[in-house]
């Protein structure tokens, strides 16, 4: 019995540790421990951890995960929502600003 009421401290435990070693790894080596993740800016093996670890007590938590992978899967064009008021043109080095209309606060 008393086995299992330390299971989740020594899990939390494990995981601090881990996220250690893991950070210590990407600053000496430069990228992450597994293959996929050589970037240096990708997300750390650890923090999925630790985000699955708050979604077993949190519910609130495992919402925000689901509505974080939808929104990596998503689509985000130039013409969903409000017109742009300013676009920048990288390829022919142009810049179009639109004037507000008078009536228009700038607040």
């Amino acid at each position: 019995m008393a086995a299992y009421a330390a299971a989740l401290p020594v899990l939390a435990c494990v995981l601090l540790v881990l996220a250690g070693l893991e950070r210590t790894w990407i600053h000496v080596t430069g990228h992450g421990i597994l293959p996929w993740l050589r970037r240096r800016s990708g997300t750390p093996v650890s923090a999925t951890g630790f985000d699955e670890f708050t979604a077993i007590f949190q519910g609130s938590k495992r919402t925000e995960l689901q509505h974080r992978q939808i929104e990596l899967v998503l689509r985000d064009d130039d013409s969903d929502g409000a017109p742009p008021g300013n676009r920048v043109d990288l390829d022919q080095g142009i810049a179009f600003i639109t004037k507000p209309s008078p009536g228009h606060d700038a607040n």
